[in-house]
């Protein structure tokens, strides 16, 4: 089998040693021992460790997918030969859950620079616990999230540099906490979701193009955009998902994600709260440090060679 993350590149965890939940990195079924049942092996990521684990089931897991959240249940042995852990069956997590942090699964060959991926885990573990529930509920889906984390941040740097959307979420975030260190009546957990989700819809936005080498706008991307996006994304969080916030945390959020300066004949909130005012500055800083000339060619260089700096 081959794995999406391989084993030796990563830190292979011992059975003694598991995490509450797991993303599914990789599955492949065999038919069973004397042609009944499947057997079924799997590769799982936590940023505690990778693990290969085996188990043999009566038929096929189709709700089973690459990127959906798991859990193990009965752990039996770790079969030495091969590093693979025996397992009575492997759960899916169909539903959000407000215990788990989406940054702590993210696989390396996702993103490689995992400094970057323990800044997002650490942004994410400052929020109250509402908004936690929130945020890992827009980012469920293992191919949004994967979208999120990998894409690019617009299509007018070519070619795109990888996890540029992640980068400049983060980045956006750890320069709005800057901004309101020491300001009074500040919610940081609200700064920080709205700017680790302004630009979370590009994920719809942008798809891989057979046309050029790189991205291209997907019809969404053209038609609707990635502020509209994510609104939605939120109102199903908070209607099929039950995820329950605060009415003025809610509208801080969304106002914050939504309001513009100038756009008051199109129907748009001019910033009316101090959070907004600060992830519009923080966003501004960031675009003109981070996609300028020459630290976007630093960037890419960067990539290419090991790693964003």
């Amino acid at each position: 089998m081959t794995a999406s993350i391989p084993l030796s590149h990563a830190v292979v965890q011992s059975s003694s040693e598991t995490a509450a939940y797991y993303r599914l990195t990789s599955i492949t079924r065999l038919p069973g021992k004397g042609g009944r049942g499947v057997t079924n092996i799997a590769t799982l990521y936590h940023e505690q460790g990778a693990l290969e684990v085996t188990w043999q089931s009566a038929q096929v897991d189709s709700r089973l997918k690459r990127g959906c959240y798991v859990a193990m249940r009965g752990i039996e042995h770790s079969v030495a030969s091969d590093s693979v852990t025996k397992i009575q069956r492997l759960d899916l997590l169909d539903k959000p859950l407000p215990s788990i942090n989406p940054f702590d699964v993210v696989p390396a060959n996702w993103v490689r620079d995992r400094a970057l991926v323990k800044r997002a885990s650490n942004l994410w573990g400052q929020l109250s616990r509402p908004l936690q529930h929130l945020v890992t509920a827009v980012l469920w889906d293992g191919s949004r999230f994967e979208r999120f984390v990998t894409g690019p941040a617009a299509l007018s740097c070519y070619p795109p540099v990888p996890n540029a959307n992640l980068s400049h979420a983060v980045e956006t975030a750890e320069t709005a906490l800057m901004l309101a260190n020491g300001l009074m009546d500040v919610s940081t957990s609200v700064v920080i979701v709205a700017a680790l989700l302004h630009d979370a819809g590009k994920a719809d936005d942008f798809r891989l193009s057979p046309d050029r080498d790189g991205y291209a706008y997907s019809e969404r991307g053209q038609l609707v955009g990635a502020r509209h996006t994510v609104l939605e994304w939120l109102a199903v969080a908070r209607g099929r998902d039950g995820v329950i916030v605060p009415e003025g945390q809610y509208l801080a959020l969304i106002h914050a994600l939504t309001a513009t300066r100038g756009a008051g004949w199109l129907g748009i909130r001019e910033p009316q709260i101090i959070e907004a005012t600060i992830l519009a500055a923080a966003d501004r800083v960031c675009n003109e440090s981070g996609w300028s000339p020459n630290r976007y060619a630093e960037r890419h260089e960067s990539f290419r060679t090991g790693g964003v700096r």
